[in-house]
């Protein structure tokens, strides 16, 4: 096998070469603009959008592929908001449902409330909780963060003889002022808290099955790729990966109505993540159809996007510009 070549390219002789293989120039842009627009993308993700259009590309515009990627930036914005509401339900229910099980706000540091041996807390997730010097002299913030708040008050040393002792516990780091589980679980990341929902278990309460079941999925193993594939959407909209046009992680429909609304849509596609989130929201009843789904909310993103303020001082009023025959080739590439 080969190894790997890097070929170091500028922006200007990149588009040159583009524009000798057949992709027609901007009808909207001068050069330069498209420069600086590309100046902030990089060549390397703007190669990502212009693949959508190959082998055709004779028939496409820089305009198409500036779009396309603008268009999918739009789209990011609905992505993470609707995540972050469903990681707040899921924080939620997380800590009501232990509380129900357990008076202990330690508990989640002890080993026999973990299905698999050797669960462990990741270094990062326990940053906020680092012992660090407190000076009162210190000009204090207005309003404190809530793990700034618990610094001051509390040490671990003391909960641990009061909550934790004669306890098997899980491996702890040293300097860490570990937190009650409502704290933690509020300062924890998306991923930190499917790993807890996966492996957290009081007696015979299974918390993933627990959950599961307060979205309407009894399984927990149908519940996990729910999970999953919530994780994987929220990093790629969080770290300004690509949505448009790639694959998604599927999962299995749990009712008729989520069912049905699907039944004719590739599952590994946009459109369907969509459909997705609104179910974990428990939104999907407004809607009695796939039509009426996306009459009403995959439709009107196209509109939204053309007269999207920020969007048009980034790409120079180019979402503004284009006509709408675009249309139909955005919702198509995103499986509507």
């Amino acid at each position: 096998m080969p190894h790997y070549r890097y070929h170091k390219k500028s922006i200007p002789s990149y588009l040159q070469e583009l524009y000798a293989g057949g992709l027609k120039k901007s009808q909207f842009l001068t050069e330069g603009q498209i420069e600086r627009i590309l100046s902030h993308i990089g060549i390397f993700r703007f190669k990502g959008y212009l693949y959508a259009f190959r082998p055709h590309i004779c028939n496409h515009s820089v305009d198409d592929v500036l779009i396309i990627y603008y268009f999918d930036k739009f789209l990011t914005r609905f992505v993470m908001e609707h995540t972050s509401t469903i990681e707040t339900i899921l924080k939620t229910r997380l800590v009501e449902l232990c509380y129900i099980k357990t008076d202990n706000p330690f508990f989640y540091l002890m080993d026999e409330y973990h299905k698999y041996d050797g669960f462990r807390i990741n270094k990062p997730s326990l940053d906020n909780w680092m012992n660090r010097p407190y000076h009162r002299n210190n000009k204090p913030e207005t309003y404190l963060h809530y793990a700034l708040y618990y610094q001051t008050k509390y040490r671990f040393d003391n909960n641990h003889t009061y909550y934790l002792s004669g306890k098997t516990l899980i491996e702890l780091c040293e300097d860490v002022n570990y937190p009650p589980f409502h704290y933690f679980v509020e300062s924890a990341t998306l991923g930190v808290v499917i790993h807890l929902i996966k492996s957290i278990k009081i007696g015979n309460y299974d918390l993933l099955w627990a959950i599961g079941k307060s979205f309407g999925i009894k399984n927990p193993k149908t519940f996990k790729p729910y999970l999953e594939r919530l994780n994987e959407v929220r990093n790629r909209a969080a770290h300004r990966e690509r949505l448009f046009n790639r694959s998604f992680r599927s999962v299995a429909g749990v009712n008729r109505h989520f069912h049905t609304l699907r039944q004719n849509i590739n599952n590994h596609r946009f459109t369907d993540v969509y459909l997705y989130l609104f179910f974990m929201l428990g939104r999907l009843s407004n809607y009695r159809d796939y039509d009426s789904f996306r009459m009403m909310e995959i439709e009107p993103l196209f509109n939204e996007f053309q007269n999207d303020r920020m969007i048009a001082q980034e790409c120079f009023g180019l979402n503004k510009r284009m006509g709408r025959e675009l249309k139909e080739f955005l919702l198509k590439n995103i499986g509507a």
